[in-house]
């Protein structure tokens, strides 16, 4: 019975203090600590990246920096991440420009603790990516982000960076408009592209689905001969010969032609 009641008692323990662990492991939102890395956050992406104030990496990045992308590799140098941001999207010679987005309540601050003192954080969160080309905006994609912050000598330096789950955001679609069945009928098949290889168009119930590499993707009507991505600035626009037959569709990106695809 002694043993019983022990061992009870054990579990009601660790049970709480394993409750207490929890409510104590996330900072809150108004802590020192939370407001530290919002602030760092926003140093990081409005000014450095939205902005391209470089010289706020400087400040906030190690030296012994690391950037692990799940789609653009990996950066394992504090001087290397730097010169890609001023060569990349920061390069007053590149006509597309990028703007991050903090969504809205998703950050998140775990502080790292060694005999009861902070010396770093984990911070992470949602956010959304947004390109600009000859002055029209669109979604880009949307990730979430892991970010590694050690304290040294009082000053809060990122260490590590895992960007990750990259996928693009759904566009709203506003100038869908509708065809008939025989018009969408005649677009389908299989086409010939130089880059992608074998292309099948396809019906779905409103529009048309695009399958080519690594694409699968539906595609809505803008006009009769005229359909576009919704997660990509990409249309595709269907051309027939003078007997009204489909011979080819020609892609464009941002209105740049980028492929032709030939009808078999």
């Amino acid at each position: 019975m002694i043993q019983f009641i022990y061992k009870l008692i054990t579990l009601v323990l660790v049970f709480y203090g394993t409750i207490a662990i929890s409510n104590h492991t996330k900072t809150e939102k108004h802590s020192e600590v939370y407001t530290t890395l919002k602030a760092n956050d926003s140093l990081l992406f409005e000014r450095s990246f939205n902005k391209c104030e470089t010289q706020y990496l400087e400040q906030l990045i190690a030296e012994d920096f690391e950037f692990y992308h799940d789609i653009g590799g990996l950066e394992d140098s504090k001087e290397g991440f730097i010169k890609s941001m001023q060569n990349g999207i920061c390069n007053p010679e590149n006509t597309t420009k990028s703007r991050r987005e903090l969504v809205e309540g998703s950050l998140e601050v775990f502080p790292l603790k060694n005999n009861g003192e902070i010396y770093g954080a984990l911070q992470n969160g949602v956010h959304k990516f947004f390109e600009t080309t000859n002055g029209k905006e669109v979604a880009g994609s949307i990730a979430k982000f892991s970010h590694l912050w050690l304290l040294e000598d009082g000053k809060w330096l990122l260490k590590r960076v895992i960007s990750y789950d990259h996928q693009m955001q759904e566009q709203p679609i506003t100038d869908r408009v509708n065809v008939s069945d025989t018009t969408l009928d005649s677009y389908i098949g299989q086409y010939e592209a130089k880059d992608s290889g074998l292309v099948i168009i396809s019906r779905t119930k409103t529009g048309l689905h695009i399958n080519a590499g690594g694409m699968n993707a539906d595609i809505y009507a803008k006009s009769e001969t005229l359909f576009a991505h919704q997660q990509a600035p990409l249309t595709f626009e269907f051309i027939s010969n003078s007997e009204g037959s489909i011979t080819k569709f020609i892609v464009r990106e941002n209105d740049n032609i980028v492929e032709e695809a030939i009808k078999k």
